[in-house]
């Protein structure tokens, strides 16, 4: 799905982020199936947990920002009274920074087009595939040419003919996915896309 700085991005358990949520581990995991099956998120192994990117999970189902907020109040109610030097304030400090970190790589991969809906994808390879189809279809009207070809230089003529078809038929499909391409919405970044960035 993304590349490898998410990978080292902040990576939870299953059992870890249904437990913080307080959701059944059975109903997550159903989730998170559903979810890598469809190619929106990414899931490891570690042993025999499986592993999911907090930023990557929570950006897909649209509760941004839970894990952060959950951690940031656990993380108050235990340190009140103690300095900066607790270590689980030092841990929740380094996590929210993490997943803020991945929610900006998400985002700035969305924005090259390097992060696309898995339904954008799937329209453009049926319109690809569409295209294919429609010169395909066109076989049928070289059968006149092929014949004549086979009646003209036997075998020979028919292999000729056919590797020229074939040109042809490669330079179709070209042409129909450079009209796919110039009907394409373009993709602009302006500055502005950034200013949140910081």
């Amino acid at each position: 799905m993304t590349g490898d700085l998410l990978d080292v991005g902040l990576w939870e358990s299953v059992a870890e982020v249904a437990r913080r949520k307080g959701i059944t581990r059975q109903s997550l995991n159903e989730r998170v199936d559903r979810l890598e099956s469809e190619g929106l998120i990414t899931v490891k192994r570690a042993g025999r947990a499986k592993m999911i990117n907090v930023a990557e999970f929570d950006r897909v189902v649209g509760d941004i920002g839970d894990a952060v907020k959950e951690g940031a109040a656990i993380t108050r109610a235990e340190a009140e009274g103690v300095d900066d030097k607790n270590p689980a304030l030092r841990d929740h400090q380094a996590r929210a920074a993490q997943y803020t970190a991945d929610l900006k790589y998400l985002d700035l991969e969305e924005r090259l087009g390097r992060l696309v809906p898995v339904g954008e994808v799937e329209d453009a390879a049926t319109k690809c595939a569409e295209a294919v189809v429609r010169v395909i279809d066109r076989l049928p009207t070289y059968a006149d040419v092929v014949a004549a070809a086979v009646g003209k230089d036997g075998p020979a003529g028919a292999r000729a003919k056919l590797k020229e078809i074939a040109r042809e038929i490669r330079q179709s499909i070209a042409e129909s996915y450079g009209e796919l391409a110039r009907k394409a919405e373009p993709m602009t970044l302006a500055p502005a896309d950034f200013d949140d960035a910081g």
